[in-house]
């Protein structure tokens, strides 16, 4: 089958890594956000001088993590409204970790095309806004890294284990049954001429875009 996403493969990587930085930036934040009355020259005036001081601490770090937040919370409740499913409420690293355990789900859902953008962006002026000089720009990825795991041929058990560990959320044996049955999927090959063997990105690509079926309970 034919994989399509809206996030590029190579994107999804650079974006996991990126959100990856986040609690350290986080913490880089508050460390630019605390007082710095013991060492700085601050002499606040009560009347407007022709020499303002300056304020002693980093103002602009307010902006950036505010910033931050509001745009991971964008793209959280977005793809939580897009796929109807629960969002978290949560801070800045908790909807940064939610969106690493669903980068699969978002790069397959139509209009999630502009998240890499959007996302990283506010990412990096957040790490500028620190103000720590010893910060390097977001390292590049490399982008074998999640080819090799689309690539992975493996049979449903194997599959369903491996999903676990990338965070598919709810691609389980019998849901790859299901979409075998239903044709979504077509084996690569056979084991033992018996036992389908599929390759991951087939899987993944098949299990975002089929919707699942509703159980009612009995």
């Amino acid at each position: 089958m034919t994989e399509h996403w809206f996030i590029p493969k190579q994107e999804q990587v650079e974006l996991v890594d990126a959100l990856g930085e986040v609690r350290d930036i986080l913490d880089d934040l508050r460390e630019a956000q605390k007082p710095r009355i013991a060492t700085a020259t601050w002499n606040p005036k009560v009347t407007t001088g022709d020499r303002p001081q300056p304020l002693p601490f980093n103002v602009a770090s307010f902006d950036a993590a505010d910033r931050l937040l509001i745009e991971l919370e964008r793209w959280v409740y977005w793809l939580a409204d897009a796929r109807q499913i629960a969002a978290p409420n949560t801070d800045c690293k908790g909807y940064a970790n939610w969106l690493t355990r669903n980068i699969l789900l978002l790069a397959a859902t139509p209009g999630s095309e502009a998240a890499h953008h959007d996302i990283t962006t506010e990412i990096r002026h957040a790490r500028n806004a620190s103000g720590r000089s010893h910060l390097q720009p977001i390292p590049k990825p490399n982008p074998a890294r999640l080819a090799q795991a689309h690539a992975e041929q493996l049979n449903a058990r194997g599959i369903a284990t491996l999903a676990k560990h990338i965070g598919a959320q709810g691609l389980t044996i019998r849901r790859i049954n299901h979409l075998a049955e239903k044709h979504k999927i077509t084996p690569i090959r056979y084991a033992d001429k018996k036992t389908p063997i599929y390759q991951l990105g087939d899987i993944l690509n098949a299990h975002y875009t089929t919707p699942q079926r509703n159980r009612i309970a009995g």
